[in-house]
């Protein structure tokens, strides 16, 4: 049955791997093991915090089913470029591979997996705390890149990872130790390419109090004192560590055309008060971008859109 549903997952022109619920445990170990390591960060410990916390038991507490096995998904996504008419000009932007439909392309997933899974008297439901990285390289999925970026060896970093949970019997499973690819023992492009210095060849982790992404993401009115404007190149994250690598050669021109922004668009927006709701239109046209919700609120949005229209060129 398992092959069955990874035959089917194929088809669907995805990836996928399943392991015992068991294993949720070595995931928790390992989020403690990174939280004491010699170089955590303060994100780094919150997260671990979070998800090794008691009460958290990374399962739906509402599910019908008693969970039995962890589905693993490794979809393809490319790069979506958003298009802002701003003072006469047309202006590109660049939304990394992992941000965009995340919500429809997790429910797609689910609803061919319950299908799948129905008439052999099974189901499936969607896990949103656990550890997607750690178990997708752990199920043989992917690999680390130093960047602590997982990659396939199909879709490179171009992809989104979801995990489902499901009361399909599993038995023991082949488990990968965490793992870079093997490009990355003599290869430090990465390193030389990230403009704010948060790949340290030294360390096993980035240093997210460093790296361009967190800071994006997270919501304020201005970014660090000492992040020169100039860094920014994408709406929300950084692109800059996986443009590089070699693992991506194959997949870097996987880009798509999204939503384009008219001029009077692109003003309200970045003319936008954060304490204030978007108007009904714009609302429609940042939904039509695809960014879950999280990305794109009054204070993350229309900041980051507004450095990149002022650095970036035509």
């Amino acid at each position: 049955m398992i092959q069955g549903l990874l035959d089917e997952i194929i088809s669907h022109g995805d990836r996928g791997a399943v392991v015992p619920i068991s294993r949720i445990g070595e995931l928790k170990k390992d989020m403690i093991d990174l939280k004491n390591g010699e170089f955590h960060t303060d994100w780094l410990v919150r997260m671990a915090n979070y998800i090794t916390a008691d009460g958290n038991k990374f399962i739906p507490s509402d599910l019908s089913f008693e969970p039995h096995s962890l589905i693993s998904v490794a979809m393809p996504s490319p790069c979506v470029i958003l298009l802002f008419h701003h003072r006469g000009k047309t202006i590109q932007c660049t939304v990394p591979t992992h941000y965009t439909n995340w919500y429809s392309k997790n429910d797609k997933a689910l609803q061919y997996i319950k299908s799948y899974l129905a008439p052999l008297g099974f189901s499936a439901a969607t896990v949103m705390t656990i550890t997607q990285k750690l178990l997708a390289v752990h199920s043989g999925l992917g690999k680390y890149g130093r960047n602590n970026i997982c990659y396939n060896d199909e879709f490179g970093s171009y992809m989104q990872i979801m995990t489902y949970v499901s009361d399909l019997p599993c038995d023991e499973t082949a488990w990968f130790p965490l793992r870079r690819m093997e490009v990355c023992e003599s290869c430090k492009a990465c390193v030389a390419s990230c403009p704010t210095g948060a790949i340290d060849p030294n360390r096993r982790l980035v240093n997210s109090d460093r790296c361009i992404t967190y800071y994006d993401e997270l919501p304020g009115d201005s970014f660090p004192a000492w992040m020169e404007e100039s860094v920014h190149n994408s709406v929300v994250g950084c692109m800059k560590c996986q443009d590089c690598c070699p693992a991506n050669a194959h997949n870097k021109d996987n880009i798509v055309m999204g939503a384009t922004f008219s001029e009077n668009e692109t003003t309200e927006l970045l003319n936008h008060k954060s304490s204030e709701p978007y108007s009904d239109s714009l609302a429609v046209k940042i939904e039509a971008t695809g960014i879950p919700p999280e990305y794109v609120k009054p204070d993350v949005f229309p900041r980051n859109i507004a450095i990149l229209l002022q650095n970036m060129p035509d």
